[in-house]
């Protein structure tokens, strides 16, 4: 049993080991982005990819055409061709949309976005008023 044990120890060490335990090291080739110019690039969503450049965000196509340029203090994925986008200011953070094609649906004014549901997103102004939007920005309750 001893021997037993004592083969499965030397056998987890040996699977356990990083590769370059048994092998020559690589050299590291860093990975070249196919969107140079760019301090982060995301994944693509609706044919969008976030983009961080000098820590502002925007948006680029998928043959790397910028389609809003980088502005903006924080933005999330493209989901149902539309995006939340953040900036700040002397008013403090605040949130807006904008389309696929880097059209500002609605400017920066409101506190919070949420998710859209049915066509209407709940919405936050001035930290007290809290009521529904639709996509073009227009109040529906």
């Amino acid at each position: 049993m001893n021997t037993f044990r004592l083969f499965l120890s030397a056998l987890c060490i040996v699977f356990l080991m990083p590769d370059t335990a048994f092998a020559q090291k690589k050299e590291h080739t860093p990975k070249v982005s196919k969107y140079p110019g760019y301090d982060y690039v995301g994944p693509f969503y609706n044919g969008r990819a976030r983009v961080k450049k000098l820590n502002k965000w925007g948006y680029i196509d998928t043959t790397g055409n910028v389609v809003v340029p980088p502005k903006y203090n924080e933005v999330e994925n493209f989901t149902d061709s539309i995006a939340r986008v953040r900036i700040s200011g002397k008013h403090g953070s605040r949130w807006g949309l904008v389309d696929l094609n880097g059209t500002v649906l609605i400017e920066p004014t409101f506190d919070g976005i949420g998710e859209f549901i049915n066509g209407r997103a709940p919405v936050l102004l001035d930290g007290k008023q809290q009521y529904y939007i639709n996509k073009q920005g227009v109040r529906v309750d």
